[in-house]
């Protein structure tokens, strides 16, 4: 006799995973002895129409990363592609397709079991799978046992696993990350540096120090993270100094890095996102790309709108003709921070201590000798910061040190 798989379909939002999603499948998993579980991020939940849930992309790569050492465990798009509204009745009829002579379980938070009765085709529901689900707390038990006689007089076949509590859900862990909070007990690792690196849930324009800080250090290696709080660190000592807005100078040196170590497919993909103009030179030129599309992805995914911000980020590496101090301090600041260790860097210090033009013309001759030297295409807005540079030491227009 063919022995009966059994399947089980864990759907939900999942916005985002989290530790008691995984642990509540593991445990059905073991006591079922299911052959397959699948993680089924909902589609367009009729109960939740026009709710801000990040993208189905964010929330169906979320659940691959959360599941990969689940055994037995699996993700399925199924309800993601379906067009319109997303009702469990079909879901599982179309689970009763791909999986004949099966029997199929539906796993199911308790407020969601609570009001199954409401939803679209319960006795479809009911006919196609068993429905199984966990109490929230020690107030929802008994409540689930008497919601299970009701469904039970329907011909439902219901499950209630009575597992250790846990109060973890995806709205805190949401408002925690709007405030750049820690979610590292809360969801795996994997997860919680995606929704970082990603910017998922974070309230727009929003200046946050903590965030900027958990966003840049999921976006590049630990090399980078250090040099951009360096960065950040030296710039607000400029910005004292010569009378830049501090605020902006940190917000600015964390920052100017963030796309540095995106793959080059990710960075074409922001500019042409964000309208970056983007001529045959910087089109040609990928090592000139990431202080434009940084620049675009503060402006356009953090939603930093100030300008002094979206200019410093953009020309930091190049310069360019009419620069801001803000923008000359962090400028000076990418080549000063406190790792560097190249030829010269002293002297670049003690140049930045006394004059910012006398520290942008050393480091400008710098950068443009060496690309020079080295055959490669120089951005001409170093060439018209150099020149205008020069033309203000000889005119005796300088920022000099305090």
């Amino acid at each position: 006799m063919k022995k009966v798989r059994k399947i089980a379909m864990y759907g939900g939002s999942f916005d985002p995973i989290h530790n008691a999603h995984v642990n509540i499948a593991q445990a059905f998993i073991k006591k079922l002895k299911l052959d397959k579980l699948l993680f089924i991020p909902a589609g367009q939940a009729p109960h939740k129409a026009g709710s801000d849930a990040a993208p189905d992309r964010h929330r169906l790569a979320m659940c691959e990363l959360a599941v990969t050492n689940v055994k037995k465990a699996e993700v399925s798009d199924i309800e993601l592609k379906r067009q319109g509204k997303s009702y469990t009745a079909d879901t599982l009829s179309e689970l009763s397709q791909l999986y004949p002579d099966s029997e199929l379980y539906l796993i199911m938070g308790a407020d969601m079991f609570m009001t199954l009765d409401t939803w679209y085709k319960p006795e479809e529901i009911f006919r196609l799978a068993v429905i199984c689900t966990v109490p929230r707390n020690d107030d929802d038990v008994q409540a689930l046992h008497r919601r299970e006689a009701e469904y039970a007089a329907r011909g439902a076949r219901t499950m209630v696993l009575d597992l250790k509590r846990s109060d973890i859900s995806s709205t805190e862990i949401r408002s925690l990350v709007s405030e750049g909070k820690s979610i590292s007990k809360l969801v795996c690792e994997d997860v919680e540096r995606y929704i970082f690196s990603n910017c998922l849930y974070i309230r727009r324009g929003e200046v946050n120090y903590a965030l900027y800080n958990r966003i840049i250090k999921s976006r590049m290696g630990e090399k980078r993270y250090i040099h951009s709080c360096n960065v950040a660190d030296e710039a607000v000592r400029l910005a004292g100094k010569y009378g830049a807005d501090e605020e902006k100078a940190r917000i600015a040196g964390l920052l100017h890095d963030i796309t540095k170590e995106t793959p080059r497919d990710e960075q074409l993909d922001i500019m042409e996102r964000y309208d970056v103009p983007l001529n045959k030179l910087y089109r040609t030129n990928p090592k000139l790309w990431h202080a434009m599309s940084g620049a675009a992805f503060v402006r356009c995914v953090l939603g930093i709108e100030d300008d002094d911000i979206f200019n410093a980020i953009r020309y930091h590496t190049s310069g360019r003709a009419g620069m801001s101090v803000l923008e000359k301090c962090i400028f000076i600041a990418d080549f000063t921070s406190a790792e560097r260790t190249y030829s010269g860097v002293d002297v670049m210090r003690q140049l930045a201590d006394r004059s910012l033009e006398e520290a942008m013309r050393f480091g400008l001759s710098f950068s443009i000798a060496d690309l020079a030297q080295k055959n490669s295409a120089i951005d001409p807005n170093a060439l018209f910061c150099y020149n205008e540079i020069v033309m203000q030491l000889s005119d005796g227009k300088t920022a000099a040190g305090k």
